[in-house]
């Protein structure tokens, strides 16, 4: 295929498959950047847990490596933050990006959740408007398959659902504690094909979804988009696997041209030229592209003229407590792992309260888990004391039991959470890596008050035992958002509303980088909603000639 290409678009996870999807789809020539490998499906992926005799501490045979798709720490691509401040960046490289380690839940944003400001007056209101998505939202959840519900719960705006997957029992045991505090639970809407959909067979529920998927029954970027892109499109979609941006180039007018990256494989330094350049690369590693780009038209890096790439950097705070549902001990054995995990969830409950109920703004939902044979040490057959019958009833009492609330609460943005170009720090390749700063302030501290209190409430309604709480952990969410915002104004905003940048029109933001706040939802269903509506509207801006 001959350059320049229509549109090349960097990264390959939720953002950048779905972007790609609609532009090809519609007749445009489109390369694809991505910095890992595509991963082989019969090579790559531990599809299930080790059996017991193959568990780490009983030295089982070698399994895949993952730390090299998924990663904290590299050498290769260090990150700096302040010592006081650590952050946990978690990282993909591979084809699909994080999709194929996600936990597949999707829930809306509501109307508020894109107007905050207009109800507290905190952070800023969105360009856009939830009627506006939400036709979106309904196209991504059709083409990706959600199962759920249709509950009509005032924080999460029903949908296009399959069939919902049948309650376990330490669901119906948190479900009727949260009855008796007046909260409403309702079934997890998971991206998980409870049916066949769209040429894919249905979950066959073997609940190892992180370790794989060789029925893609779970969306993920890699197998459910660009492979089939690939397959059905060979003339006008190309991937280029291996390939790390480093710097968007502009040229003489402003408007960029080309993307500058590196061969991994090779270490040779690559340019490929675009009609536009859609950078989906992850909120963090699309925000030090930016950064990295400069140029005399974009000394403090491209589209950057109002100082906002890298500022009002939110994610979810995320706390929990863990315990045990002595409810469940003695149970009899069933096969119900169903989609991994458990199968409910309990949505924000603030929202029918008189308005001065809570000292704080916003809201929380609390997700649960079942860490099922990962009990901890002093409850595991390999640490209960005892032989024999006494030995076996004991581990029969804990088994399965354990129980884990957490919250994922929305993140206010602050003028201290932010992140740079750390001048003292290069990675493998020569480049500036990124310095990360985040931490919870008072709104977030009243929050986890109160989420503390409401999880333990929950667990003693629901008879738990052995409380533990989890602190908040920076970047345990694995939902970083806000450092490219839209916005209206120029002056306080990096992208308009369809997340085109305000200094180059034809160079466009579409992860979560272009969040102007988080909700206390997962985003990855308004990341993929979001990046569908962007690609029609590059679709319709080259047909009029104005891109």
């Amino acid at each position: 295929m001959k350059e320049p290409y229509d549109l090349v678009i960097i990264g390959s996870g939720a953002a950048g498959g779905i972007l790609a999807k609609r532009a090809v789809e519609q007749g445009m020539n489109v390369a694809m950047l991505e910095a890992g490998p595509l991963r082989d499906k019969n090579k790559d992926f531990p599809y299930h847990q080790p059996f017991p005799y193959e568990d780490p501490y009983r030295k089982p045979k070698e399994s895949v490596d993952l730390s090299k798709y998924l990663f904290v720490k590299n050498a290769d691509e260090p990150y700096t933050a302040p010592q006081d401040k650590p952050f946990t960046w978690t990282r993909a490289r591979n084809v699909g990006g994080r999709t194929l380690f996600w936990g597949r839940r999707c829930l809306r944003f509501n109307e508020w959740d894109f107007k905050g400001r207009s109800r507290d007056g905190q952070g800023e209101d969105w360009p856009i408007s939830y009627q506006e998505i939400a036709p979106y939202y309904d196209l991504v959840e059709q083409f990706i398959g959600v199962t759920g519900v249709v509950e009509n719960h005032p924080d999460v705006p029903d949908g296009k659902f399959l069939p919902p997957v049948a309650l376990k029992c330490g669901d119906h045991i948190i479900k009727r504690a949260c009855e008796k505090m007046g909260i409403r639970v309702i079934y997890d809407r998971r991206a998980m094909l409870t049916r066949a959909h769209g040429g894919f067979a249905k979950c066959h529920f073997c609940s190892a979804c992180d370790k794989g998927c060789e029925t893609d029954s779970f969306f993920n970027s890699a197998y459910r988009v660009i492979v089939p892109l690939q397959k059905k499109y060979p003339n006008n979609f190309t991937l280029i696997s291996n390939a790390m941006a480093r710097a968007i180039n502009v040229d003489d007018r402003g408007l960029a041209k080309s993307v500058s990256y590196i061969d991994k494989r090779t270490g040779a330094d690559r340019e490929i030229t675009g009609r536009a350049i859609a950078v989906a690369a992850g909120c963090l590693e699309s925000t030090r592209l930016l950064l990295l780009s400069k140029s005399s038209r974009f000394p403090n890096g491209l589209a950057n003229s109002s100082g906002q790439v890298g500022k009002n950097f939110i994610e979810h705070l995320t706390v929990g407590v863990r315990g045990y549902l002595t409810d469940i001990s003695f149970a009899k054995p069933y096969d119900g792992d169903g989609i991994g995990s458990t199968h409910i969830n309990i949505p924000w409950f603030g929202w029918d309260r008189p308005k001065n109920s809570f000292n704080f703004v916003r809201g929380y939902q609390i997700e649960l888990g079942s860490a099922g044979f990962r009990l901890r040490l002093d409850k595991d057959p390999k640490g209960i004391p005892g032989f024999g019958a006494d030995f076996k009833r004991e581990v029969r009492r804990w088994y399965g039991t354990t129980m884990n609330l957490k919250a994922f609460a929305e993140m206010l943005p602050h003028p201290d959470n932010f992140v740079e170009l750390d001048p003292k720090v290069v990675d493998k390749w020569g480049l500036p890596v990124l310095k990360i700063q985040i931490s919870a302030h008072e709104n977030e501290l009243a929050m986890t008050k109160h989420i503390y209190e409401t999880l333990e409430e929950i667990f003693h309604h629901a008879k738990g035992v052995e409380l533990r709480k989890g602190p908040y952990i920076p970047g345990d969410s694995i939902h970083e958002m806000g450092t490219c915002r839209m916005g209206s104004d120029p002056k306080s905003s990096v992208l308009n509303r369809f997340q085109q940048a305000h200094d180059v029109k034809n160079l466009f933001v579409v992860d979560a980088a272009s969040f102007t706040s988080g909700s206390h939802k997962n985003p990855t269903l308004t990341i993929m909603a979001l990046a569908w509506r962007t690609g029609d509207y590059i679709v319709e801006e080259m047909k009029k000639g104005n891109l």
